[in-house]
């Protein structure tokens, strides 16, 4: 129960972050983390439950939050070389 109540106080204050911050980079490292705490919460879940659905949502999340950060690193990566 604190656990997931933590994980909770950790995605409201990622929200935040990166609601309030200007920087580009830091908006995407916020929402991996968001993500990440996504996929916490559903394991979370998923272990006091034992219902495979949190464990599929949880699969999900993690697949889907490692192709937006390889896009988005791509993505700066390229931007950052035509500003040289």
């Amino acid at each position: 129960m604190i656990s997931t109540g933590i994980v909770i106080l950790t995605f409201l204050l990622l929200t935040i972050e990166a609601k309030r911050e200007q920087e580009v980079l830091v908006k995407v490292l916020a929402f991996d983390l968001i993500g990440i705490s996504g996929v916490s919460l559903f394991l979370i879940l998923y272990t006091s439950n034992r219902d495979t659905f949190f464990h599929n949502i949880a699969q999900l999340f993690a697949i889907v939050g490692f192709v937006t950060a390889f896009v988005f690193a791509v993505f700066l990566s390229d931007k950052s070389k035509e500003n040289k």
